[in-house]
């Protein structure tokens, strides 16, 4: 089993993003994941996917190829029936499952355009995530999660409309490129999502130790590791980061609240010990 770590993947420049991926699930989901094989089934895909594309003279007509390819003509589809399911989130299950939500399904896309030496980035559209193409005459935009699909900026409007309820215009720095940080935080967020839902502890305290390794300086991470600590019955660690987060963030909103419904139980145990 290979050595990697998603602490040490994330840390790299530039960031593998579905090496980092892979390295989260097996961290916290599937331990026995074997992240070579996997990357050898897109490295796979890509060698697949080739003749076809190649075909193609223009950057845009390889793109929309490409999506055909894993998304059209391909098994790789969206799970509209079971969105909420944590393996949509998870690069290994994607590729056994033939299914994924729009962020896994772009991954998969990204890490396939990479081999093939396709310009593609990723696109961080509030409610739904797509990708990005500059094809040299302007940008293309594509949904994996709808058959690879290209689409209008009144497309990306109404996806963002659809998702969120949001009316208003289209905002420019919407379609800016989404680095592989800002795409495995919303993959993480999902999961965390997810896991607190199903009051599934143990997985959401996982999947928080991974976010704060990403972003260590957000302040809602320490609340969040406290929060879940608690309910894990771990009183000493929810405690020392409840604290954290009261030094960090003296005025938040929610401060008094947590107070109120933790002090007592906090204060038994300090009594304990």
């Amino acid at each position: 089993m290979s050595d990697w770590h998603f602490g040490r993947e994330i840390k790299r420049r530039p960031v593998n993003l579905p090496r980092a991926a892979l390295c989260f699930a097996r961290e916290i989901a599937y331990p026995n994941l074997d992240i070579t094989a996997y990357l050898e089934r897109l490295a796979a895909l890509a060698s697949d996917a080739r003749p076809g594309v190649i075909a193609h003279t223009t950057p845009a007509g390889q793109a929309q190829a490409l999506a055909h390819f894993l998304f059209r003509d391909g098994p790789l589809r969206g799970n509209l029936m079971g969105y909420a399911d944590p393996r949509n989130s998870y690069l290994n299950q994607v590729l056994d499952r033939d299914m994924g939500i729009p962020i896994s399904l772009c991954v998969i896309y990204l890490a396939v355009a990479a081999h093939l030496n396709l310009p593609a980035h990723g696109v961080n559209l509030p409610g739904h995530f797509i990708v990005g193409l500059d094809s040299g005459d302007g940008m293309i935009y594509l949904d994996p999660f709808h058959g690879g699909q290209q689409l209008t900026l009144t497309d990306c409007a109404r996806l963002v409309r659809q998702t969120t309820g949001y009316r208003g215009p289209l905002q420019p720095e919407w379609l800016t490129p989404a680095g592989a940080p800002t795409i495995l935080n919303r993959m993480l967020n999902n999961l965390r999502l997810i896991y607190s839902q199903q009051q599934n502890w143990p997985y959401t305290l996982a999947v928080l130790e991974r976010l704060r390794l990403l972003d260590p300086g957000h302040p809602g991470h320490l609340r969040d590791l406290g929060l879940v600590h608690y309910q894990l019955g771990h009183l000493y660690p929810s405690a020392q980061y409840l604290d954290a987060y009261a030094q960090h963030n003296p005025d938040a909103p929610d401060l008094a609240q947590i107070r109120q419904q933790l002090a007592p139980v906090l204060a038994r145990w300090a009594q304990q010990n």
